[in-house]
């Protein structure tokens, strides 16, 4: 799934493209994908309004229109909007067209179909819920030692899946919890409140400085993240122990080892995550 930093790709490589455009049409494929309103009335809502800001919040993309609405977008696993000219030829696995202004059109692809979109705003109270109830994000004012001291000690839960609670900390997925665990120190399967004051001032560290590095490089590509030039982001050449199992650790050379936690694969270094 797209994380912070992939989103944030996503976003600023969308912005040149569709800010300042209007949506002249739209094709729904996948009827489902669309949360809210009813199709007909996210056709309408959405067609003949102008594109005036593309904005990030964690996971969710959020495209603002002129009339106060937003359109919101969550890519999940294998989501990827595409801004291609009006005659390229169509982009696999599409199921939601944007026919804009200016002779482009912007395109939500996605293989295995859980991505969702909705339309909100205005005079409409209907709210996402895993949208409204993010955290504050790494790199964020909101984001401080103490914060994450205080939601730390008042938990009981091991620290990786801690990592991937939007609620908690927004923007995090599977790949940054495992580097920013790394880098810290800290094995995944650790109780949060049982940290010292040490290793909650190396995890905020590392949280912080694993997403900078991630958003320095234009996310990390496996399989499908792509961003909306169609462009591959590098950070896989950048990290330490996701997608590494059985290799040695950089910094020991000790094995690296994968376990489930919370149902996630985790990778970790035996000697040098305590």
């Amino acid at each position: 799934m797209p994380e912070l930093p992939e989103v944030e790709q996503v976003r600023v490589s969308l912005l040149p493209h569709i800010k300042g455009k209007t949506i002249l049409k739209t094709e729904v494929r996948l009827p489902r994908m669309i949360h809210h309103p009813a199709v007909p009335d996210f056709i309408m809502g959405v067609e003949g309004r102008t594109i005036t800001d593309v904005r990030r919040r964690g996971k969710y993309l959020t495209l603002l229109l002129d009339d106060g609405h937003y359109i919101l977008a969550h890519l999940r696993m294998t989501g990827a909007l595409l801004v291609l000219r009006g005659d390229a030829p169509e982009p696999s696995y599409a199921k939601l067209r944007f026919f804009l202004s200016g002779g482009m059109d912007l395109w939500f692809t996605d293989i295995r179909t859980f991505g969702t979109v909705c339309l909100c705003g205005g005079s409409d109270s209907w709210k996402d819920r895993g949208y409204a109830g993010l955290g504050p994000e790494p790199l964020s004012p909101e984001f401080t030692e103490d914060y994450l001291k205080e939601k730390l000690k008042k938990s009981h839960q091991m620290v990786k899946c801690f990592l991937l609670d939007q609620h908690k900390i927004a923007g995090m997925g599977n790949i940054y919890a495992d580097e920013a665990l790394a880098a810290a120190g800290i094995r995944p399967t650790r109780y949060t409140d049982k940290l010292t004051l040490q290793q909650i001032h190396a995890l905020y560290e590392a949280v912080n400085r694993v997403i900078a590095q991630g958003l320095r490089h234009r996310g990390t590509t496996f399989r499908n993240y792509q961003d909306a030039d169609g462009q591959m982001g590098n950070n896989k050449e950048f990290l330490q122990v996701y997608g590494r199992k059985g290799m040695p650790c950089q910094k020991c050379g000790t094995e690296l080892k994968q376990i489930k936690v919370g149902g996630r694969g985790s990778v970790y270094c035996p000697h040098c995550q305590k």
